[in-house]
């Protein structure tokens, strides 16, 4: 499945996961998710998770989701829109994203009040029967960059010094 390479993210290190809908049921509180999960057909999931002390990107998660159809991929994308305060928090901002024949949308969460915050990004895309999700957080975390590690053609050599 086709989550970030861990050269993508160079220098910190990076921990890979099945997603069961169980785990993917806890993202937001939402009442009956992992049932609505099962009705859009999910079958299975991978996540990789960076995290460590770095100049540029602190944390990101990439998942790759597995539905057993497009239709099923696409109501998840649209439910996370629709639901997105729910997984997001309320003052979050969402835009249309595109990267490349993909489709979905781009997510921006408030910036907590702490001292030095970083900047959160997170792209859900529908490719097909998968949904594609990428959440980075650092000092050098940009839309421009997100949209730079969704690109399958480019993720392989994209770092996030590049």
């Amino acid at each position: 499945m086709p989550v970030l390479l861990p050269a993508a993210v160079p220098g910190v290190p990076s921990t890979t996961r099945a997603l069961t809908s169980v785990e993917l049921g806890k993202d937001a509180a939402i009442s009956g998710l992992q049932g609505r999960l099962a009705s859009w057909g999910y079958l299975d999931g991978r996540e990789r998770t960076f995290q460590g002390q770095s100049h540029h990107l602190t944390f990101a998660v990439s998942r790759a989701l597995v539905f057993r159809d497009g239709t099923g991929a696409r109501a998840f994308v649209a439910f996370v829109r629709q639901h997105a305060a729910a997984y997001f928090g309320v003052a979050v901002q969402a835009e249309p994203l595109r990267a490349q024949r993909r489709t979905g949308w781009l997510f921006r969460p408030a910036a907590c009040a702490c001292h030095m915050a970083n900047p959160v990004y997170v792209g859900v895309l529908d490719d097909g029967p998968r949904v594609i999700w990428l959440e980075i957080n650092g000092p050098d975390a940009t839309a421009t960059l997100l949209r730079r590690l969704l690109d399958p053609a480019r993720s392989a050599a994209t770092t996030v010094q590049g």
